[in-house]
C-alpha cells in the first residue's frame, strides 16, 4: 500500500543528527519542504511534495531523465 507520507524512519533519516521533533521541523522547512505536525509533534511530509522538492521520486511526472539534454561536446 502506497503511504501518502514520510514514514518517521525515513524523516530520521533525512533529519540525522537532530533528535528534537522542533530542530527536524526547522531542518525541512529549510530544505524548502512543507512540513506540519502530527498530533505527537513529529514532523509530518507529504511524499510527493518531498520527491518533488529533493527529485527522489520514481514517477513518469517528476523524472525527467529521459528530458532532451543539450550537447555539451565539441563538433
Amino acid at each position: 500500500m502506497f503511504d501518502a507520507n514520510l514514514t518517521d524512519t525515513e524523516v530520521d533519516g533525512i533529519c540525522d543528527g537532530y533528535t528534537q521533533n522542533a530542530a527536524k521541523i526547522r531542518y525541512l522547512r529549510s530544505l524548502g519542504l512543507t512540513v506540519e505536525r502530527k498530533p505527537n509533534g513529529r514532523p509530518l511530509v507529504n511524499r510527493r511534495h518531498y520527491d518533488a522538492i529533493r527529485g527522489g521520486g520514481t514517477s513518469s511526472s517528476t523524472n525527467f531523465a529521459g528530458a532532451a539534454q543539450p550537447a555539451w561536446g565539441v563538433h
